[in-house]
């Protein structure tokens, strides 16, 4: 199974082990330092003169550098949950596995890599179509006008200085947290399928449950360990992935808000921005499409969690208990009980991070692009 172990490597490395360089922690800090008092002092203008036109050109970057400032701030977070969390749920190998197993792991992290990396390529993309000068760059990156306007002299060299941060900066805002979602979905997705595995396989040694007496000890017995085995590997399941996805509700949610405000000014640049924008349209483009890509992550990553808990309680009740004897049945009661608690990276009682949360907040947003392209079409006719 080198090639499971080959993709593993690359996500951990894009997850977590890109960010344990010292070179990266010091890029990070010296980022994070400049880019606050940035956000701050663009928010002080947006408040003291605010006029719609400028709101409009200036606000897609804005959101989307507060967005980026604050995949900085969790990402010694994230990176905790990875480290401390995550692996701890790996209480089967891919090599304690079946060959079909194997085969359903290995296509998994396939999905994975083949994600990650088509992600991060788009997000470098994107980083390299902001640094290429174009001439309306101070009508949409804010730091650069403030550049132009105080500090004439030293405007190139700050525009300068500032551009090869697009990297690291684009670079942290698609990994954090996305990253770490399918990352946990991986190692989760070979835990899910052993237990499946073992609920199935109870009964496997005896092939003719109708001839079996119902005094069998033999029988009772060997279905009391397999049964006892596969309720102690749910709760520890349970037990080590309840503290990552604990935490994924107190970090995922304002990312999920800020990507979709990102996703809803680029809407509203490209209907509303007076002039021409056509030198952006291919900023536009990568700029949607890498921000369309990091919130399909949350979606797909928080409809897999939860498909894991609805899987296994599919599995289990399908299982055939009625040769068991009254322990035994017990036991399966109580593990059907518990299992009906699902996996979900929860915001509320009704809002789970799933496909129907992604649905909702595309709704939202060709709703949002209907009402402006109708405003457009009243005032030009």
């Amino acid at each position: 199974m080198m090639e499971v172990a080959n993709c593993i490597r690359i996500c951990r490395f894009l997850t977590v082990d890109i960010f344990e360089y010292r070179a990266m922690k010091y890029c990070l800090l010296a980022i994070y330092l400049i880019l606050s008092p940035l956000i701050l002092l663009q928010g002080y203008f947006f408040l003291k003169n605010f006029e719609l036109k400028y709101f409009v050109q200036y606000e897609p970057l804005y959101i989307l550098s507060i967005y980026m400032w604050a995949s900085i701030y969790c990402q010694p977070y994230t990176t905790n949950i990875v480290k401390t969390y995550i692996h701890q749920i790996e209480a089967w190998t891919i090599e304690d596995a079946t060959e079909e197993i194997k085969q359903k792991v290995k296509q998994t992290w396939i999905y994975i890599t083949v994600y990650m990396c088509t992600i991060t390529a788009l997000g470098l993309i994107s980083a390299i179509s902001y640094i290429v000068p174009t001439p309306r760059d101070k009508d949409l990156i804010f730091f650069f006008k403030i550049a132009e306007l105080y500090f004439p002299q030293w405007e190139n060299f700050i525009v300068w200085c500032l551009k090869p941060t697009f990297f690291v900066l684009t670079y942290v805002g698609v990994s954090v947290p996305g990253y770490t979602i399918l990352y946990f979905n991986g190692h989760a997705n070979l835990q899910k399928l052993m237990l499946k595995h073992c609920l199935k396989d109870v009964n496997a040694k005896f092939k003719h449950l109708e001839y079996i007496r119902w005094n069998n000890v033999e029988y009772h017995r060997e279905i009391e360990e397999k049964l006892m085995f596969c309720v102690k590997r749910h709760v520890q399941l349970t037990e080590n992935a309840s503290t990552p996805l604990r935490l994924a509700q107190v970090y995922v949610l304002p990312f999920q808000i800020i990507g979709t405000c990102v996703m809803a000014s680029v809407i509203l640049v490209f209907f509303a921005f007076e002039g021409s924008l056509s030198d952006q349209y291919f900023r536009i483009a990568v700029t949607a499409l890498t921000t369309s890509g990091m919130l399909l992550v949350f979606a797909v990553g928080g409809q897999g969690i939860e498909d894991m808990s609805e899987e296994i309680y599919e599995t289990l009740s399908q299982v055939n208990w009625y040769h068991w004897n009254l322990k035994n049945k017990k036991t399966y009661l109580f593990f059907l009980l518990n299992a009906t608690r699902k996996f979900k990276i929860k915001y509320s009682e009704n809002i789970s991070l799933n496909y129907r949360l992604g649905l909702e907040i595309v709704k939202a947003i060709f709703s949002a692009m209907s009402v402006i392209y109708s405003l457009q079409q009243k005032k030009y006719s």
